[in-house]
This record gives C-alpha cells, structure tokens and sequence, in this order.
C-alpha cells in the first residue's frame, strides 16, 4: 500500500478549512464595512426659501455632493460614517465638519434628515421612515408653532403634537384614492380653538411630510407639504 506524506493527505482538509475561514473573514470585514456606513435622504424647512445648501460627505478621498432642497426629497445617498458613528458635513473648501450627526446602528436606514434652517446654521432632525413606520397614505407633521396642536382626519381620533414635536397621522386603509375632511385645532390660554377645516386628499401611492407654522406674512396657520412616492 501507498502512504503518502501525512500534510499531501490532510490537504484538502486543510484547504477547505482556510477557504471557509478566508470566506468567513472576507464576508465579516464586508459586513462591517457595510455596518459603517448610512443611507439616507435628505429635505429641509425655511420660511425665508433661500438658496438650498449644499454640503459634501464621505471619506477623505472620496466625498459626495448633497443639495438639501426645500420642496422635495433629494437621496438616497450612502456614505462612510466617521468612527463608525458620525456623519459628517462639511461647507467650502474647508475640512472642518459643519454639522456632525451621531448616527446609532438601528438608524443606517431608511433615514430622513430634515434641516431646519436658523440664520446660517442648521438643527437637524433625524426621521426613520421605513414602510412599516410611515406608509402610504400617512403623513407625518412637524408642529413649527408655539401651541400644542390637533388634527382630526375623518372620523378618526384626533392626532395632539405639542410644539416643537412631531406625529404621524394615518391615512384610511386600502387603496382607494379619498378625500377627508380635515379639523385643525390650537390650544390658546388652555382652550382649543378651531383654525382651520380642509378637505385632505389620502393616496396610499404617497406619504407626505407637513412643516405647521404660522406664516410671518399673513399670521394664519399654514402648510409646507413635501411629498414623496412610494
């Protein structure tokens, strides 16, 4: 009988090991790196409409261009967070972030970033958004006044956002395009008063994002609505 060298017979077993290892490593390391990065889209809020913002995000050697409009959804855009935690965004020519947003691992996804413009600088809030969160149909409200706020859609409950808060207001089930009537009420001196009654068209083909506030020209409560297609 022939006996070969005992590393010629366990060789393939050998092999086989290293390769799985070698696929083991490489499928972490890509996991990892793909862990490192976010996906997001981006839109803003500004009474004043001036000139969208534009920002660049990335590596060091390779960064992307960000325009944040004002009337849509711009994205999705994917980059490398910084230390695996921070999104940084930078103006200019200059290397120093503007705006540095933490950024948790159940947030890597399906991220909305609204900026909301103050003089030249900018609060941004982060929105998860995924479909079975907002879904079609839904809109999600951001109360920009000063009062606590109240939205009845249909015969539904009425959704309450205190100021400076957000909240989703779902839209009906199924797949018919409706349109509801709408109360919007403000809390006054602890009295809430009707504002405003509107007939909302529901299409579970959209999902819309409203900015509430009161319009410096004409001191009535008033809409910015952004919408996005499913």
């Amino acid at each position: 009988m022939l006996y070969l060298p005992i590393w010629i017979r366990f060789s393939p077993c050998v092999l086989a090991s290293l390769l799985l290892t070698s696929l083991s490593v490489l499928a972490q390391d890509n996991g990892a790196k793909k862990a490192n990065k976010v996906e997001f889209r981006v839109t803003r809020f500004d009474t004043d409409d001036r000139k969208s913002p534009v920002f660049r995000a990335g590596s060091a050697s390779s960064k992307i261009e960000i325009e944040v409009p004002l009337t849509f959804i711009e994205g999705p855009f994917e980059v490398p967070l910084r230390d695996g935690i921070f999104l940084d965004l930078t103006r200019g020519d200059t290397e120093k972030p503007d705006i540095s947003i933490q950024i948790s691992p159940a947030e890597r996804k399906d991220l909305l970033l609204v900026f909301f413009q103050q003089d030249d600088t900018f609060r941004v809030l982060k929105v998860l958004s995924p479909t079975s969160r907002i879904k079609g149909g839904d809109r999600f409200i951001f109360n920009v006044t000063q009062s606590e706020m109240a939205i009845k859609l249909g015969q539904s409950e009425p959704l309450i956002i205190p100021p400076g808060k957000s909240g989703i207001l779902a839209g009906p089930t199924g797949n018919s395009i409706v349109s509801l009537p709408v109360l919007i009420s403000l809390k006054q001196q602890d009295k809430w008063e009707l504002v405003s009654t509107e007939n909302w068209p529901c299409d579970s083909r959209f999902r819309k994002y409203l900015f509430a506030y009161m319009s410096p020209r004409s001191r009535q409560l008033v809409f910015h609505s952004v919408t996005e297609r499913m």
